[in-house]
């Protein structure tokens, strides 16, 4: 299991350029996280929080629990999130956005 969070935290780490519309397959019912998430309140300066969200893996979903990650200059981490399609619910994974430099710095200052 530990590899695998490794794995998913590598992948989604690494491709800045994610496809900010990769979905997985249509559920009837949304899926809820596995256990009340843990809110990260601590602030620390070079890192963000991405909070616990679903993974898509070989079409499956996978909780993956909230962590810390390094900031990326010029670039904000959009949430994942469920959509509604007219037969059932699929979810969009999080992805990070390019955003305008002096936007990220109002950000982060």
């Amino acid at each position: 299991m530990k590899n695998l969070l490794i794995l998913l935290l590598i992948i989604i780490s690494t491709d800045v350029c994610a496809n900010p519309i990769n979905e997985g397959p249509t559920l009837k019912e949304q899926l809820s996280p596995p256990n009340q998430e843990f809110k990260q309140t601590l602030q620390k300066r070079s890192q963000i929080w991405i909070k616990g969200q679903w993974a898509i893996v070989n079409n499956t979903y996978v909780w993956v629990k909230g962590h810390w990650e390094t900031k990326r200059a010029g670039f904000v981490f959009v949430d994942g999130n469920w959509i509604k399609k007219s037969n059932g619910w699929t979810w969009k994974e999080g992805y990070w956005k390019k955003i305008d430099m002096n936007k990220w710095l109002n950000l982060h200052t």
